[in-house]
């Protein structure tokens, strides 16, 4: 990957004692293809007098045979490199137009030229920048202050150079700091609060400004997890796609919309939004009823019994004519459970029940009263609840619920679950944990978050 650096410049820079100073050996030995030099007033001073740093940088270029361009970053007001807090600011600014103008590129950082002030300035930038930064340190030549005389020669320095002699074998004097991202690391414990509480778009916002450090396949696979969760499941799980992760423990039809609303419902309940969850319990009861008498009961209710709204395709109607048509002794049935008699009705679980009734009760097509008792416990649930979902704009809690209904919010979804194993059964014999989906998805999210090699791959994007 190309490489661009990042250096303050010292009083060592660019070569002293007869070795490289450190600018010089990182450019000797990471060979980037773009240098910007950060120049106070002092080091503009040195540039203007011989052009030392460029011409060097030149040299050895040509010996070492590849290409760097030098950009000087020229801050002649400053004449007190030795304070502080002058320095965070400017050099944040600078590495983050770096970082925009080099896309793909790494970005190395000097943390061995300059006054102490710098050093730590860019060690605090390593630990916090909102993209990685390689920092790396030299060593002076003999592992003690290398200071240099004042008098500067530009010949006698570049041919005295014993960096330039290979038949020295001259040490490679660079090291990579090893440094783990603070602000990564903090914003990453935040995300993973996040994607525990199934709040993917708080999550995605978080990590977007640390974007750099996190994997390509973390931020496709946060974006599938809060495209499910909106129910928006095919381009969910296009991004799942191209995470490489399996995302659906069922993959097609009518089974694995439903299959998605119940986990969805499963959320709701878990984190307590109650009256979102109320507000989706007449769905999809409709559609476990629909479900139930198609593969139980093979019942093709939409078709025989109902027509399609020309204006909204979603809204169907069942019909007393086709009732009439298609069983006439169901539509006795009918009869005798609305009064004065059916009449054409929107199709519900209300206009579903008497069906499942007629087909699972004792002498129906599909005798079935554990199915028909937990049918009825769920209408009679969703009917108590239904109005006060459609007309309360207050919060709905557990214990209202509970007093609404006769039953736990937790019992009603574990009733719709067992009825949808029972429906579809064969989903289930080789994927038990299932319903355990969500949570494995979050698993592997939070996984490739905390993965020791996550940086590194980051840096390698």
């Amino acid at each position: 990957m190309p490489k661009v650096l990042f250096s303050t410049l010292g009083m060592t820079d660019p070569i002293k004692n007869d070795h490289d100073g450190p600018f010089l050996h990182i450019m000797r030995h990471y060979k980037p293809q773009k240098a910007y030099l950060f120049m106070t007033k002092r080091v503009c001073e040195l540039a203007d007098q011989d052009d030392r740093y460029r011409i060097h940088a030149a040299a050895l270029c040509r010996e070492e045979g590849f290409n760097c361009e030098i950009i000087e970053l020229r801050y002649e007001e400053i004449d007190n490199p030795q304070q502080f807090d002058i320095f965070y600011l400017i050099f944040e600014k600078e590495l983050n137009k770096i970082h925009r103008d080099n896309p793909g590129c790494n970005i190395l950082l000097n943390l061995s030229s300059g006054t102490p002030q710098m050093k730590s300035t860019c060690h605090l930038l390593a630990l916090t920048a909102p993209f990685p930064v390689i920092p790396i340190q030299v060593t002076t030549p003999h592992e003690r202050e290398n200071y240099g005389t004042p008098d500067y020669d530009l010949e006698k320095c570049w041919t005295n150079n014993l960096d330039n002699h290979p038949d020295l074998e001259p040490k490679d004097r660079t090291r990579q700091v090893e440094a783990e991202n603070l602000r990564y690391l903090f914003l990453r414990e935040a995300a993973i609060s996040n994607i525990e509480a199934y709040n993917y778009t708080a999550a995605l916002h978080i990590l977007d400004a640390v974007r750099d450090f996190v994997p390509r396949d973390v931020m496709q696979l946060l974006r599938a997890a809060q495209k499910r969760k909106n129910m928006e499941l095919s381009a969910a799980e296009k991004d799942s796609h191209m995470a490489h992760y399996d995302l659906y423990p069922i993959k097609s039809g009518d089974a694995k919309e439903l299959f998605e609303y119940l986990l969805l419902l499963d959320l709701q309940q878990k984190t307590g939004l109650l009256m979102d969850f109320v507000r989706g319990i007449s769905p999809a009861l409709s559609r476990l009823f629909e479900c139930f008498l198609d593969r139980k009961c093979r019942r093709q209710v939409k078709r025989d019994f109902c027509v399609q709204s020309a204006a909204d395709p979603g809204h169907w109607r069942m019909r007393r004519d086709k009732l009439e048509k298609n069983d006439p002794r169901m539509l006795a049935y009918y009869d005798k459970r609305f009064s004065p008699a059916f009449k054409d009705s929107d199709l519900s679980c209300s206009t579903l029940l008497p069906m499942i009734e007629f087909d699972c009760g004792a002498e129906g097509r599909n005798p079935n009263g554990e199915v028909l008792e937990r049918a009825l416990a769920m209408r009679s649930v969703e009917g108590k609840l239904r109005n006060r979902a459609a007309h309360d704009i207050t919060a709905i809690k557990e214990e209202q619920f509970v007093q609404t209904a006769g039953i736990s919010s937790f019992k009603l979804l574990s009733g719709m679950k067992w009825m949808f194993k029972y429906t579809f059964a064969h989903y289930f014999a080789h994927s038990s944990d299932a319903w355990d989906s969500y949570n494995k998805m979050n698993d592997h999210i939070i996984s490739r978050l905390k993965d020791t090699d996550t940086l590194a791959a980051a840096k390698m994007k």
